[in-house]
Protein backbone atom coordinates (compact mmCIF):
# COMPACT_ATOMS: atom_id res chain seq x y z
CA UNK A 1 0.00 0.00 0.00
CA UNK A 2 1.68 3.26 -1.01
CA UNK A 3 1.75 6.43 1.11
CA UNK A 4 2.14 9.79 -0.03
CA UNK A 5 3.50 12.25 2.56
CA UNK A 6 2.05 15.36 1.55
CA UNK A 7 3.25 19.15 3.09
CA UNK A 8 1.14 21.67 2.54
CA UNK A 9 1.71 25.37 1.78
CA UNK A 10 -1.76 26.70 0.81
CA UNK A 11 -0.42 30.33 0.93
CA UNK A 12 2.56 29.33 -1.64
CA UNK A 13 5.69 30.34 0.01
CA UNK A 14 7.28 28.25 -1.54
CA UNK A 15 6.80 30.64 -4.81
CA UNK A 16 8.18 33.49 -3.13
CA UNK A 17 11.75 31.78 -3.28
CA UNK A 18 11.37 30.40 -6.89
CA UNK A 19 9.99 26.77 -5.99
CA UNK A 20 7.25 25.30 -8.34
CA UNK A 21 4.73 22.83 -6.71
CA UNK A 22 3.46 20.06 -6.80
CA UNK A 23 7.20 19.03 -5.76
CA UNK A 24 7.60 15.42 -6.19
CA UNK A 25 9.77 12.86 -4.92
CA UNK A 26 13.03 12.07 -2.91
CA UNK A 27 15.64 14.46 -5.02
CA UNK A 28 13.25 17.15 -5.95
CA UNK A 29 11.86 17.48 -2.29
CA UNK A 30 15.65 17.95 -1.23
CA UNK A 31 16.37 20.81 -3.78
CA UNK A 32 12.93 22.39 -2.72
CA UNK A 33 14.53 21.92 1.01
CA UNK A 34 17.82 23.33 0.21
CA UNK A 35 16.54 26.32 -1.66
CA UNK A 36 14.49 26.91 1.39
CA UNK A 37 16.98 26.74 3.97
CA UNK A 38 19.06 30.07 1.88
CA UNK A 39 15.70 32.27 2.08
CA UNK A 40 12.75 30.65 4.80
CA UNK A 41 15.34 29.12 7.58
CA UNK A 42 13.51 31.08 10.24
CA UNK A 43 10.28 30.45 8.85
CA UNK A 44 8.07 27.92 9.96
CA UNK A 45 7.35 26.28 6.62
CA UNK A 46 11.00 25.33 6.42
CA UNK A 47 10.90 23.59 9.74
CA UNK A 48 7.57 21.98 8.41
CA UNK A 49 8.91 20.98 4.93
CA UNK A 50 11.61 19.29 6.96
CA UNK A 51 9.42 17.34 9.38
CA UNK A 52 7.45 16.29 6.64
CA UNK A 53 10.73 14.77 5.03
CA UNK A 54 12.20 13.26 7.91
CA UNK A 55 8.71 11.19 8.33
CA UNK A 56 9.05 9.77 4.50
CA UNK A 57 12.80 9.12 5.28
CA UNK A 58 11.86 6.98 8.59
CA UNK A 59 9.58 5.25 7.08
CA UNK A 60 10.84 4.37 3.82
CA UNK A 61 14.06 3.05 6.13
CA UNK A 62 11.27 0.43 7.78
CA UNK A 63 11.13 -0.70 4.03
CA UNK A 64 7.15 0.88 3.31
CA UNK A 65 6.25 2.06 -0.11
CA UNK A 66 6.19 6.45 0.68
CA UNK A 67 6.73 8.99 -1.67
CA UNK A 68 7.12 12.39 -0.82
CA UNK A 69 5.19 15.34 -2.15
CA UNK A 70 4.81 19.42 -1.60
CA UNK A 71 1.90 21.00 -2.32
CA UNK A 72 0.98 24.63 -2.54
CA UNK A 73 -2.21 26.80 -3.04
CA UNK A 74 -1.66 30.92 -4.34
CA UNK A 75 -0.96 33.68 -2.09
CA UNK A 76 -4.21 34.99 -2.97
CA UNK A 77 -5.80 32.85 -0.84
CA UNK A 78 -9.66 32.07 -0.49
CA UNK A 79 -11.04 30.22 -2.86
CA UNK A 80 -8.10 31.21 -5.36
CA UNK A 81 -5.26 29.11 -3.27
CA UNK A 82 -7.69 26.25 -2.61
CA UNK A 83 -8.64 25.45 -6.27
CA UNK A 84 -4.80 25.96 -7.24
CA UNK A 85 -4.29 23.45 -4.46
CA UNK A 86 -6.93 21.22 -5.21
CA UNK A 87 -5.53 21.06 -9.22
CA UNK A 88 -1.77 20.32 -7.20
CA UNK A 89 -3.55 17.21 -5.09
CA UNK A 90 -4.80 15.76 -8.78
CA UNK A 91 -1.44 15.74 -10.56
CA UNK A 92 -0.29 14.16 -7.72
CA UNK A 93 -2.49 11.45 -7.76
CA UNK A 94 -2.29 10.95 -11.27
CA UNK A 95 1.67 10.81 -11.02
CA UNK A 96 2.44 8.96 -7.94
CA UNK A 97 -1.37 6.87 -8.15
CA UNK A 98 -1.06 6.63 -3.58
CA UNK A 99 -3.31 4.57 -1.68
CA UNK A 100 -3.29 6.82 1.59
CA UNK A 101 -1.65 10.02 2.94
CA UNK A 102 -0.02 11.97 5.87
CA UNK A 103 -0.47 15.32 5.95
CA UNK A 104 2.05 17.69 7.44
CA UNK A 105 1.27 21.49 8.01
CA UNK A 106 1.95 24.51 10.35
CA UNK A 107 -0.64 26.91 10.29
CA UNK A 108 -4.58 26.64 10.48
CA UNK A 109 -5.03 28.49 7.34
CA UNK A 110 -3.19 24.96 5.61
CA UNK A 111 -6.01 23.44 7.56
CA UNK A 112 -8.96 24.40 5.18
CA UNK A 113 -6.55 21.59 2.32
CA UNK A 114 -7.41 18.91 4.55
CA UNK A 115 -11.37 18.08 3.59
CA UNK A 116 -9.75 18.73 -0.59
CA UNK A 117 -7.18 15.96 -0.37
CA UNK A 118 -9.79 14.32 1.91
CA UNK A 119 -12.31 13.93 -0.69
CA UNK A 120 -10.00 12.03 -2.45
CA UNK A 121 -7.39 10.39 -0.70
CA UNK A 122 -7.87 7.94 2.45
CA UNK A 123 -5.70 9.87 4.91
CA UNK A 124 -4.47 8.14 7.84
CA UNK A 125 -2.78 10.37 9.65
CA UNK A 126 -2.04 14.10 10.14
CA UNK A 127 1.07 15.99 11.62
CA UNK A 128 0.60 20.11 12.91
CA UNK A 129 4.33 21.63 13.19
CA UNK A 130 4.37 24.05 15.88
CA UNK A 131 7.97 25.94 16.11
CA UNK A 132 8.58 26.72 19.74
CA UNK A 133 10.79 29.73 20.62
CA UNK A 134 11.86 31.42 23.43
CA UNK A 135 11.41 35.01 23.04
CA UNK A 136 13.60 37.32 25.13
CA UNK A 137 12.71 41.29 24.44
CA UNK A 138 15.14 41.16 21.38
CA UNK A 139 13.46 38.03 19.75
CA UNK A 140 10.08 39.19 19.60
CA UNK A 141 11.18 42.85 18.12
CA UNK A 142 12.55 40.58 15.18
CA UNK A 143 8.93 38.62 15.28
CA UNK A 144 7.27 41.07 15.54
CA UNK A 145 9.33 42.74 12.65
CA UNK A 146 8.52 40.11 10.59
CA UNK A 147 4.75 39.97 11.07
CA UNK A 148 4.80 44.10 9.96
CA UNK A 149 6.78 42.83 6.66
CA UNK A 150 4.30 40.02 5.86
CA UNK A 151 0.99 42.52 6.57
CA UNK A 152 2.94 44.46 4.31
CA UNK A 153 4.39 42.26 1.34
CA UNK A 154 1.44 39.84 1.23
CA UNK A 155 -1.41 40.79 -0.77
CA UNK A 156 -4.04 38.58 1.09
CA UNK A 157 -2.95 40.56 4.17
CA UNK A 158 -2.50 44.24 3.53
CA UNK A 159 -5.33 44.88 1.66
CA UNK A 160 -7.17 44.46 4.66
CA UNK A 161 -4.58 45.43 7.33
CA UNK A 162 -3.11 48.16 5.08
CA UNK A 163 -5.67 49.48 2.47
CA UNK A 164 -8.86 49.78 4.87
CA UNK A 165 -6.89 51.90 7.39
CA UNK A 166 -5.66 53.96 4.69
CA UNK A 167 -9.35 54.68 3.29
CA UNK A 168 -10.23 55.46 6.91
CA UNK A 169 -7.15 58.07 7.35
CA UNK A 170 -7.51 59.10 4.00
CA UNK A 171 -11.40 59.45 3.80
CA UNK A 172 -11.33 61.51 7.29
CA UNK A 173 -8.83 63.81 6.73
CA UNK A 174 -10.65 64.64 3.06
CA UNK A 175 -13.98 65.31 5.79
CA UNK A 176 -11.73 67.09 8.31
CA UNK A 177 -10.36 69.88 5.64
CA UNK A 178 -13.75 70.21 4.42
CA UNK A 179 -15.32 71.09 7.98
CA UNK A 180 -17.36 68.01 8.00
CA UNK A 181 -16.12 66.24 11.29
CA UNK A 182 -19.45 65.43 11.96
CA UNK A 183 -19.56 62.76 9.10
CA UNK A 184 -16.08 61.22 10.52
CA UNK A 185 -17.35 58.42 12.64
CA UNK A 186 -20.11 57.21 10.59
CA UNK A 187 -17.39 57.30 7.63
CA UNK A 188 -15.28 55.15 9.73
CA UNK A 189 -18.22 52.80 10.78
CA UNK A 190 -19.12 52.18 7.03
CA UNK A 191 -15.29 51.58 5.91
CA UNK A 192 -14.62 49.53 8.25
CA UNK A 193 -18.56 47.89 7.88
CA UNK A 194 -18.07 47.53 4.11
CA UNK A 195 -14.75 45.87 4.29
CA UNK A 196 -16.00 43.27 6.68
CA UNK A 197 -18.57 42.45 4.66
CA UNK A 198 -16.84 42.49 1.28
CA UNK A 199 -14.12 39.94 3.30
CA UNK A 200 -17.11 37.66 4.94
CA UNK A 201 -18.66 37.27 2.13
CA UNK A 202 -15.33 36.77 -0.37
CA UNK A 203 -16.79 39.63 -2.64
CA UNK A 204 -13.41 41.01 -3.32
CA UNK A 205 -12.33 37.24 -4.25
CA UNK A 206 -14.91 37.11 -6.56
CA UNK A 207 -14.44 40.31 -8.13
CA UNK A 208 -11.07 39.17 -8.69
CA UNK A 209 -11.86 35.77 -9.95
CA UNK A 210 -14.62 37.82 -12.64
CA UNK A 211 -11.87 40.15 -13.32
CA UNK A 212 -9.83 37.71 -14.68
CA UNK A 213 -12.30 35.45 -16.84
CA UNK A 214 -13.96 38.54 -17.86
CA UNK A 215 -12.24 42.46 -17.66
CA UNK A 216 -14.70 43.99 -20.45
CA UNK A 217 -18.03 43.01 -18.02
CA UNK A 218 -16.14 44.15 -14.96
CA UNK A 219 -15.61 47.36 -16.60
CA UNK A 220 -18.66 47.93 -18.08
CA UNK A 221 -20.16 46.76 -14.36
CA UNK A 222 -18.86 49.64 -12.95
CA UNK A 223 -19.89 52.28 -15.21
CA UNK A 224 -23.49 50.72 -15.03
CA UNK A 225 -23.32 51.05 -11.09
CA UNK A 226 -22.01 54.18 -11.06
CA UNK A 227 -25.07 55.06 -14.03
CA UNK A 228 -27.21 53.76 -11.77
CA UNK A 229 -26.01 55.32 -8.26
CA UNK A 230 -26.08 58.65 -10.35
CA UNK A 231 -29.83 57.90 -11.64
CA UNK A 232 -30.96 56.87 -8.22
CA UNK A 233 -29.65 60.63 -6.55
CA UNK A 234 -30.90 62.81 -9.35
CA UNK A 235 -34.56 60.79 -9.11
CA UNK A 236 -34.12 62.14 -5.10
CA UNK A 237 -33.36 65.48 -5.77
CA UNK A 238 -36.37 65.95 -8.20
CA UNK A 239 -38.71 64.10 -5.65
CA UNK A 240 -37.73 66.34 -3.12
CA UNK A 241 -38.65 69.14 -5.30
CA UNK A 242 -42.34 68.09 -5.03
CA UNK A 243 -44.42 69.07 -2.26
CA UNK A 244 -47.05 65.77 -3.34
CA UNK A 245 -46.71 62.97 -4.89
CA UNK A 246 -49.30 62.83 -8.14
CA UNK A 247 -49.08 61.28 -11.66
CA UNK A 248 -46.81 64.47 -13.22
CA UNK A 249 -43.98 64.42 -10.13
CA UNK A 250 -44.09 60.38 -10.64
CA UNK A 251 -43.68 61.18 -14.50
CA UNK A 252 -41.07 63.86 -14.28
CA UNK A 253 -38.97 61.66 -11.44
CA UNK A 254 -39.02 58.57 -13.86
CA UNK A 255 -38.53 60.98 -16.79
CA UNK A 256 -35.08 62.31 -15.17
CA UNK A 257 -33.67 58.62 -14.02
CA UNK A 258 -34.49 56.78 -17.44
CA UNK A 259 -31.34 58.22 -19.67
CA UNK A 260 -29.06 56.88 -16.73
CA UNK A 261 -31.06 53.75 -16.54
CA UNK A 262 -30.73 52.74 -19.99
CA UNK A 263 -27.27 53.74 -20.47
CA UNK A 264 -26.88 51.60 -17.85
CA UNK A 265 -28.52 48.58 -19.82
CA UNK A 266 -27.15 49.66 -22.84
CA UNK A 267 -23.59 49.56 -21.73
CA UNK A 268 -24.05 45.97 -19.57
CA UNK A 269 -25.40 44.61 -23.34
CA UNK A 270 -22.61 46.04 -24.82
CA UNK A 271 -20.06 45.06 -22.93
CA UNK A 272 -21.74 41.14 -23.23
CA UNK A 273 -21.56 41.95 -27.15
CA UNK A 274 -18.20 43.04 -27.49
CA UNK A 275 -17.34 39.97 -25.50
CA UNK A 276 -18.81 37.63 -27.80
CA UNK A 277 -18.14 39.22 -30.52
CA UNK A 278 -14.04 38.85 -29.45
CA UNK A 279 -14.30 35.06 -28.83
CA UNK A 280 -16.70 35.09 -32.48
CA UNK A 281 -19.54 33.40 -30.84
CA UNK A 282 -22.39 33.19 -33.39
CA UNK A 283 -25.08 34.58 -30.37
CA UNK A 284 -23.67 38.22 -30.59
CA UNK A 285 -26.73 39.80 -32.83
CA UNK A 286 -29.03 38.64 -29.13
CA UNK A 287 -27.09 41.48 -27.74
CA UNK A 288 -27.41 44.01 -30.39
CA UNK A 289 -31.14 43.13 -30.66
CA UNK A 290 -31.54 43.92 -27.09
CA UNK A 291 -30.04 47.34 -27.37
CA UNK A 292 -32.20 48.32 -30.03
CA UNK A 293 -35.23 47.00 -27.79
CA UNK A 294 -33.90 49.44 -25.17
CA UNK A 295 -33.64 52.33 -27.04
CA UNK A 296 -36.66 51.77 -29.08
CA UNK A 297 -38.21 51.18 -25.19
CA UNK A 298 -36.21 54.49 -23.78
CA UNK A 299 -37.80 56.77 -26.75
CA UNK A 300 -41.29 55.64 -26.46
CA UNK A 301 -41.58 56.00 -22.82
CA UNK A 302 -39.65 59.10 -22.16
CA UNK A 303 -42.57 60.55 -25.35
CA UNK A 304 -44.90 59.28 -23.44
CA UNK A 305 -43.75 60.61 -20.11
CA UNK A 306 -43.56 63.91 -21.62
CA UNK A 307 -47.06 64.25 -22.67
CA UNK A 308 -48.17 63.11 -19.06
CA UNK A 309 -46.01 65.61 -17.62
CA UNK A 310 -47.73 68.12 -21.01
CA UNK A 311 -50.94 67.36 -19.85
CA UNK A 312 -51.88 65.00 -22.28
CA UNK A 313 -52.76 61.60 -20.77
CA UNK A 314 -54.28 59.65 -23.52
CA UNK A 315 -51.40 57.73 -25.42
CA UNK A 316 -50.99 59.17 -28.90
CA UNK A 317 -51.63 57.03 -31.48
CA UNK A 318 -48.06 57.70 -33.46
CA UNK A 319 -46.59 56.18 -30.28
CA UNK A 320 -48.66 53.41 -30.27
CA UNK A 321 -47.80 52.42 -34.29
CA UNK A 322 -44.40 53.11 -33.23
CA UNK A 323 -44.93 50.49 -30.35
CA UNK A 324 -46.27 47.81 -32.69
CA UNK A 325 -44.23 48.49 -35.06
CA UNK A 326 -41.15 48.29 -33.56
CA UNK A 327 -41.97 45.18 -31.47
CA UNK A 328 -43.07 43.16 -35.05
CA UNK A 329 -39.70 43.96 -36.36
CA UNK A 330 -38.17 42.67 -33.72
CA UNK A 331 -39.91 39.83 -33.09
CA UNK A 332 -39.64 39.23 -37.26
CA UNK A 333 -35.62 39.88 -37.16
CA UNK A 334 -35.14 37.54 -33.76
CA UNK A 335 -36.73 34.41 -35.35
CA UNK A 336 -34.87 34.93 -38.83
CA UNK A 337 -31.82 35.07 -37.04
CA UNK A 338 -32.38 32.24 -34.77
CA UNK A 339 -33.39 29.97 -38.16
CA UNK A 340 -30.07 31.24 -39.47
CA UNK A 341 -28.10 29.90 -36.36
CA UNK A 342 -29.78 26.98 -35.96
CA UNK A 343 -28.82 26.33 -39.81
CA UNK A 344 -25.55 27.63 -39.26
CA UNK A 345 -24.57 25.25 -36.42
CA UNK A 346 -25.97 22.35 -37.63
CA UNK A 347 -24.11 22.23 -40.90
Amino acid sequence: MKTAIIYIDIDDDLSRVGITTPVIGEKQAKEAIESSSRFLAQDSDFNTMVSAFNTFLNMKEKGEDVEIVFVAGSQRGGLDAQMTLSKQVDEVIRSVKPDQAILVYDSPEDAKAIPLIESRLKIVGIERIIVEQHRGVEETYILLGKYIKKLATERRYSRLFLGVPGIILLSSSLLAIGGLTAFVLPTILLVIGGAMLVRGFGVDDAIERWWENSTIMVIVSILSTISIIIAIINGYLDATMYKTFDLTSVSSVILVILPYLTFSIIILYSGKLLSRAISRDIKVWHDLLKIIASILIYFILSSFLKNVQNGAYIIQIQSFYLLLLSSFLLIVTYFALSTIEKYRLKS
